[in-house]
């Protein structure tokens, strides 16, 4: 295998099983490098575009991994524990490994992108991932 992983954002497609009943609520996501593309060991590089009106990323944590989210494009909120912070482009947000956030864009009109990552895990299981509300009271964690 190569030691260097290239690839263009633009062309990776987005991550099809991610929906509402997992907390991606009107957004594309794509996991650009992670363990299954460039064979990452610890770390997950990414990008999500939330749609103009009710797009959110909900509530989750992950208890293997820390996160950063870059505001690259539009507004929001994140969501950092039970408080609600406004967020623009330009903005970074952190969030320590198990602690509870998220993301809402708020704009009605405009889409917001953020470039985000994760630290400790390369891949959605390894992290950790889970809603802190799962729908219809089942166990996302896996």
């Amino acid at each position: 295998m190569e030691e260097t992983y290239k690839v263009n954002i633009g062309e990776v497609p987005a991550q099809p099983d991610l929906g509402p009943d997992q907390g991606w609520v009107g957004m594309t996501v794509q996991f650009v490098i992670d363990a299954f593309t460039g064979g990452s060991e610890h770390l997950v590089f990414g990008r999500a575009r939330f749609a103009p009106g009710q797009s959110e990323h909900q509530w989750h944590r992950h208890e293997n991994a820390e996160e950063f989210a870059y505001i690259t494009k539009g507004e929001g909120i994140v969501l950092d524990g039970d408080n609600e912070i406004p967020v623009k482009a330009g903005d970074v947000a952190f969030h320590k490994k198990g602690a509870w956030h998220g993301f809402r864009n708020t704009s009605a009109t405009e889409e917001a992108e953020m470039i985000w990552g994760w630290a400790g895990a390369a891949s959605k299981a390894t992290a950790g991932y889970e809603l802190r509300y799962p729908a219809h009271g089942e166990d996302h964690s896996h």
